[in-house]
């Protein structure tokens, strides 16, 4: 029996970020296994832009539609195209997103954890992944009664728009907020840029202003003066769902009308929120211990014995300052330990990450993980992989 001829595939993805580097590794993965793919990528710049299609006669495409032409060419394509964009509210295609609500809310979490009662969400104009990080951010922040100052700047996607657009704007709105504060940019080269607008206005991070970014993107993350946090977004299921949808286009089996939201990978911290801005010596200590012990089977009881005030004026400070209980700080610091340890050694078994992590068992460990993000331990390690 002949050999079946490749099917040829093209991947209209920037191959040089980080993030989407990611993306085209859970493609690959997948192709691997289930298809006879093979890969059109552009063999210089590692970008093949949508509109580099135009007249192209392939099989099926995995493209980030971004802008207007970029449409009007991967509707031109006499073949199935699987789009990973979120720049616009509607998609013309099937489309695999992360969900960016979700984001926004991780960012909040993380930042409130640290003591922050004012904040800023830096992000660009009539960009819709954006918008979701924004609505997801001070959605967080209002339900704890608490206020976001927004700067939104004009998008460079598809123009010839310098990158540092909106530098003075930024650093002038920067000077509108007290510190300490905190803020979130829409993904990690903004965030760059509010670190370096902090250093020329004066700003210190992360003692005046904590910064956190969006996507994980370790060349922006480390080139940060300090190291840039970030949030993932899960980028290899992004990959390898984009590529299960494509597979099915391209098969004509039936495919799911909405599109599929792939929920996000865990928060990477690095030094530009290494901080607190609490002041009571007293709560800091109690922060401090629980930061120091999470791992060990602690509960509210040890932190109130290993302070000078009583357990009544720790449960309102912690409200008052964090917005959460004492029992609640614990279960986000070790909800998002065992993240990251099933993020970064996938092999680890539930039992074994509840023990690191200071759980009593893996019961207990999968009604956090159920909780925080709707599944259990063992369900988030096969959404990583």
């Amino acid at each position: 029996m002949s050999r079946r001829q490749p099917l040829e595939i093209a991947l209209a993805i920037n191959v040089g970020v980080t993030h989407l580097e990611r993306v085209v590794r859970g493609i690959r993965d997948y192709a691997e296994r289930h298809t006879n793919w093979r890969f059109l990528i552009s063999p210089e710049t590692h970008y093949l832009s949508p509109t580099a299609l135009e007249g192209w006669n392939g099989d099926g495409v995995i493209a980030l539609a971004n802008t207007p032409e970029d449409i009007r060419v991967l509707k031109s394509l006499n073949c199935p195209v699987v789009n990973l964009s979120g720049a616009y509210p509607e998609s013309d295609f099937p489309r695999i997103r992360p969900d960016y609500d979700r984001i926004g809310r991780m960012a909040a979490w993380h930042l409130l954890d640290r003591g922050y009662r004012r904040f800023g969400f830096y992000g660009i104009t009539d960009v819709w992944y954006s918008e979701g990080y924004e609505a997801g951010f001070c959605q967080e922040l209002s339900a704890r009664g608490l206020d976001c100052s927004v700067l939104n700047v004009a998008a460079t996607l598809g123009s010839k728009t310098r990158w540092d657009i909106g530098q003075g704007e930024l650093e002038l709105w920067l000077g509108t907020i007290r510190p300490p504060f905190a803020v979130m940019a829409a993904h990690d080269p903004r965030a760059a840029m509010v670190i370096r607008a902090c250093e020329r206005v004066g700003l210190r991070v992360p003692d005046d202003v904590a910064v956190i970014g969006v996507n994980n993107d370790t060349v922006s993350c480390e080139s940060c003066h300090p190291p840039l946090s970030s949030i993932e977004r899960n980028d290899a299921e992004i990959g390898e769902e984009a590529a299960r949808l494509l597979d099915r286009l391209i098969q004509g089996k039936e495919v799911p009308t909405e599109e599929k939201i792939v929920a996000p990978g865990a928060v990477q911290d690095r030094q530009s929120t290494d901080s607190l801005a609490v002041d009571h010596p007293d709560l800091l200590k109690a922060i401090e211990y629980s930061r120091e012990h999470f791992r060990e089977p602690i509960g509210v009881a040890d932190i109130v014995e290993a302070n000078p005030r009583s357990r009544r004026w720790l449960e309102d400070a912690f409200v008052e300052n964090l917005g959460c209980t004492p029992r609640t700080f614990l279960f986000r610091l070790r909800i998002r330990e065992a993240q990251k340890l099933l993020t970064d050694n996938p092999d680890l078994q539930p039992g074994e990450v509840a023990v690191q992590c200071g759980y009593s068992g893996t019961r207990q460990l999968n009604a956090h993980f159920r909780s925080e993000l709707g599944m259990t331990a063992k369900e988030f390690t096969k959404a990583e992989l």
